[in-house]
């Protein structure tokens, strides 16, 4: 017998009993009761955890280990590790062979590959060979809305969640300073999707300490990051550009700063996202708005911190952007698609991190920040709407969104609730 598909199916058919329970014995005759199967564990060690099962007349505690070929046992050399040492059964699609435990003593070994539900089976097959853009669009409109929405809720703050590892990284670079770990986040996210990386590497720079010092003087702030960002290394018979260059020279000496090497992206881009444009937004941003930082902090109602991110780049970015061309003039403000971007790559997950660190782990107001962001439009909420899924604000787009890339994109159906309800249907 062979099994065609990967360990996470059998783990799936262990942990929902999908084969036929009755009459179990072991590879050695012994009868086997299946108490209780035991909980997943997705961590290191056996598959599963605190499992009752009854093997003739001993009930055993402990967790069970799945394999689809028992070979498998000896391969990933749990024969040498102590952690498995608590293993009281070993489940396999097929069995060719005893395995012991570290300390020499005999593992109970089931077969379950004739047992198996083949409806299962075949449920799993139409998942798998379905060529759609999401996996279970044909099915997916069966479940209740409860089951739909109790998942999304779980996809949001599995997104936010995702990008905590960043920020704790940020907060411990800044030895615990929350204003800079949120400026790094917030710079990084001018850098658009392009420039994020070298963006934050000017957040490392250009600290937030010195950007207060500074933030009275617009041109002070433009110099400070433009020069920090490699953009005034050129010869240019240009006044303002040669007056950053100086200022550069002089705050750079003042504070022992020196010019990125990284090379900053300019290909395929819109003249709003090139990184002069954004660099010079930025400056701005920090010029009106001193205090962002500690304002956002303190969670006010969104409407008041939309109304802090009006603001305009100096004068000479009316008619440019770059340093080398001048262009028809035109103002430079943030659009509010771009503060959308702002809340959704930054604000709201640095609100939702800070919520969790600081208020007793209630997020309550980064999803309220999320419910009032209007949803976004791509391909993939378009796809979404079109099989009844659709997204009244930026709280469900980012769900479906992190639906979608984490888990429909690579058919993870066995660890979505919404493809295990179906599969179990």
């Amino acid at each position: 017998m062979s099994f065609r598909y990967n360990e996470d199916l059998l783990q799936f058919i262990w942990e929902h009993q999908l084969y036929d329970t009755q009459n179990l014995t072991t590879n050695s005759g012994q009868h086997i009761q299946v108490i209780n199967q035991g909980f997943l564990n997705r961590s290191n060690g056996p598959d599963f955890e605190n499992a009752k099962i009854i093997i003739d007349d001993t009930t055993h505690y402990g967790s069970v280990e799945i394999h689809i070929d028992g070979k498998d046992w000896n391969h990933h050399a749990h024969h040498q590790d102590k952690a498995f040492n608590n293993v009281v059964l070993h489940v396999c699609y097929s069995i060719l062979t005893d395995v012991v435990r570290e300390d020499s003593t005999s593992v109970p070994s089931l077969a379950i590959g004739d047992r198996i539900n083949n409806a299962a089976l075949l449920k799993y097959d139409r998942l798998m060979k379905n060529k759609a853009y999401i996996p279970c669009e044909n099915q997916v409109h069966t479940l209740s809305d409860f089951d739909k929405n109790m998942w999304l809720d779980r996809m949001i703050v599995e997104r936010l969640e995702s990008r905590c590892a960043a920020f704790d990284t940020y907060l411990t670079h800044s030895k615990g300073d929350w204003n800079h770990a949120f400026f790094t986040a917030l710079v990084r996210s001018f850098g658009m999707p392009a420039n994020t990386e070298a963006f934050e590497e000017l957040a490392n720079m250009v600290t937030y300490d010195i950007i207060q010092k500074h933030h009275k003087s617009l041109f002070q702030l433009e110099a400070l990051f433009f020069g920090a960002a490699g953009l005034l290394r050129d010869e240019i018979a240009d006044n303002y550009y040669v007056g950053l260059q100086k200022e550069w020279g002089f705050l750079s000496q003042k504070y022992g700063l020196s010019s990125s090497h990284t090379l900053l992206k300019t290909g395929r881009m819109r003249p709003m996202n090139l990184p002069t444009v954004k660099i010079a937004q930025l400056a701005a941003f920090f010029h009106h708005v001193p205090l962002f930082i500690q304002k956002v902090l303190d969670l006010p109602a969104v409407d008041e911190v939309k109304r802090k991110l009006t603001f305009t780049p100096s004068d000479y970015w009316e008619t440019h952007y770059t340093f080398k061309k001048s262009s028809e003039k035109k103002t430079k403000g943030i659009s509010t698609g771009f503060v959308n971007h702002l809340f959704l790559n930054a604000i709201i997950p640095f609100v939702f991190f800070y919520e969790k660190n600081k208020k007793d782990g209630a997020t309550d107001k980064s999803l309220a920040y999320l419910q009032s962001i209007t949803s976004e439009k791509n391909t993939i909420i378009t796809q979404w709407k079109t099989i009844g899924m659709d997204s009244k604000n930026a709280l469900t787009s980012q769900a479906l969104l992190h639906l979608y890339k984490t888990y429909c994109k690579s058919q993870r159906c066995l660890q979505c609730n919404l493809g295990k309800k179906l599969l179990l249907k």
